[in-house]
């Protein structure tokens, strides 16, 4: 992170970079694609931007289990990302103001997406979470995101869980510093629920969200540097 130097060093490993990080963060490259939507390969933590790893994480248990712990360009609240989840990370253009309408932009090709995927469509809560109301009537989360805004681009970084990843969570996370109101001071287990649920494959989720971000977004898209076209010619 430009201009950011890192506080924990003993506890945070740096992100490991290249075009396909493991945490989606390539996308702040303009001249890398604007979109990436994919299954992480292995387990991480990663926390916000101004967070505190022993607050937000169990940092004992990480190290014992070999789980780094990274730190996010964007705000947000701790995650893990691993297998049987779908991270989605895009490029926006800074055309609008504040983070909700970016959330609300997203959150109209990701429901789609999910829908396409065999899923029933979720709703948005808190900061741009998705939700999926249970059989008990209550709404529980599948999805947490995070921006990341400058004067050249807006980057979304967003995690859906496809497997039941609370087992994960619960060995990993502490209860979260910050949370939003319709969490309810709920554990993981009472607040998260996942697709595979309700029969949604991580493969298929993959390819419907790529095609319904692809479908719904490009227009709003901070596109890769070598495939902008470049200014006509002056006229002689």
């Amino acid at each position: 992170m430009s201009g950011f130097e890192e506080p924990k060093p003993h506890i945070v490993t740096a992100n490991p970079g290249g075009p396909e990080d493991p945490l989606g963060e390539s996308v702040l490259d303009p001249a890398a694609p604007w979109l990436r939507v994919f299954e992480p390969r292995d387990t991480r933590l990663v926390i916000g931007r101004h967070q505190d790893p022993e607050r937000e994480c169990l940092v004992d248990a990480a190290r014992a289990a070999g789980v780094p712990i990274h730190r996010r360009v964007a705000g947000g609240g701790a995650v893990v990302l691993a297998p049987g989840m779908v991270v989605v990370a895009i490029r926006l253009a800074p055309t609008k103001i504040g983070s909700d309408c970016y959330f609300a932009l997203v959150n109209n090709a990701l429901i789609p997406g999910v829908v396409a995927a065999g899923g029933p469509a979720p709703v948005c809560k808190g900061h741009g979470d998705l939700t999926l109301e249970g059989t008990d009537g209550v709404r529980r989360k599948i999805l947490g995101a995070s921006l990341r805004q400058t004067s050249r681009m807006v980057v979304y970084l967003g995690v859906l869980m496809v497997d039941d990843a609370v087992p994960l969570m619960e060995s990993l996370l502490a209860m979260p510093s910050r949370q939003p109101d319709y969490r309810a001071s709920r554990g993981h287990r009472a607040f998260c629920t996942h697709l595979g649920s309700v029969g949604v494959s991580t493969r298929r989720l993959v390819e419907c969200i790529r095609a319904s971000c692809l479908d719904v977004l490009t227009a709003e898209a901070v596109l890769p540097t070598s495939v902008v076209s470049p200014p006509p010619a002056p006229l002689p």
